[in-house]
């Protein structure tokens, strides 16, 4: 059949004009006897597999897994079964599962059928994804530090939509206004802070602003806080939930099946902040080489640096809370302006 296209691609293009209610759709070129399967992106940018249904046709429904279900869903007057995935990182494994499905219902008796039974064979490799896929411990202390920090700075007055919160664009620091950046760093380690440098650019101040490293510290703890709980005080805070779940969405943590990170519980125990650009703080930019740059060949550079003792000299908590303060009052006046 002429027109097939590729459907990873059509998924990324719906996913620039994502829908601001149910779902957008564009035709794959492939068909079945009821009409046209389409792709399509929701609101929440999930992406899903539409298989048109004849009149009457059966179709078993599942929204059990974590990471794919098959729901009935009627669009533009027509009833189809969709395949839709619910998390990002699956999306390669979900659209080989698509692929092989497109194939094999164009010529079924009953596409929802045989959509239904490929959906159980590959039910225990989602499911191996889905558990392979899930925040780390060290990825999730480390969303955890953020939000720790995202809560104070909406508790001295930033906007609720986040705007200053853009480590999980893949900003090269996490938090951010015109004249102030906070870089945020968390560990599970109980003794010394050695912190991981990721770039020659992670511990640069952007142009104009200053640049704090924010260092936090937290133990296990079966009386302290889960990912779900920290969540629920950032809302309190007063942040807009849609733009918390994409967040959390882009960093690979399922907004809608938190429960899986319940029982890992920890407690901030302690939380330092330095001055990047003060005196004696341990750091390699672009201007320490002698050609004002990475040596030629050099395509990469991560490192680590030690912050066990002093100096670097802390920031105050006064100081911190200043810096947040400020940083806040940035952010609004320039969403009010």
């Amino acid at each position: 059949m002429t027109g097939r296209r590729d459907l990873d691609g059509i998924w990324t293009v719906l996913a620039s004009r994502p829908p601001a209610a149910g779902v957008v759709t564009a035709p794959t070129g492939y068909r079945v006897s009821a009409g046209d399967l389409l792709a399509g992106i929701d609101s929440e940018g999930r992406r899903h597999l539409l298989i048109p249904l004849s009149a009457g046709e059966a179709a078993r429904t599942d929204t059990k897994g974590r990471a794919v279900h098959l729901a009935r869903i009627a669009e533009g007057g027509l009833q189809y079964l969709t395949v839709f995935c619910r998390l990002p990182e699956l999306h390669r494994v979900f659209t080989q599962f698509c692929r092989e499905l497109v194939e094999s219902i164009e010529d079924a008796a009953s596409p929802a059928r045989e959509a239904s039974a490929a959906f159980d064979r590959w039910r225990a490799l989602f499911s191996e994804a889905e558990q392979h896929d899930q925040l780390s411990d060290e990825a999730l202390i480390g969303l955890m530090g953020e939000l720790v920090a995202v809560e104070r700075i909406l508790g001295h007055g930033a906007p609720p939509d986040l705007r200053f919160w853009v480590g999980p664009h893949s900003d090269l620091h996490d938090l951010r206004s015109a004249t102030h950046a906070i870089e945020v760093k968390a560990t599970l380690a109980r003794e010394g802070r050695i912190v991981a440098i990721s770039s020659i650019d992670q511990l640069q101040e952007p142009e104009g602003s200053d640049l704090v490293l924010l260092h936090l510290r937290f133990d296990r703890d079966p009386g302290g806080l889960n990912l779900t709980e920290l969540i629920t005080r950032v809302l309190a805070a007063g942040a807009h939930r849609p733009e918390l779940e994409r967040r959390l969405r882009e960093v690979g943590a399922d907004p809608h099946d938190l429960a899986t990170y319940g029982a890992r519980r920890f407690r901030l125990t302690d939380m330092r902040a330095y001055d990047v650009g003060g005196p004696a703080f341990p750091r390699l930019v672009r201007s320490d080489f002698a050609i004002g740059d990475l040596p030629p060949g050099t395509l990469r550079l991560s490192y680590s640096i030690d912050l066990t003792n002093e100096p670097p000299i802390p920031l105050s908590d006064a100081l911190v809370d200043e810096v947040l303060a400020s940083l806040a009052e940035e952010v609004a006046h320039a969403m009010d302006s």
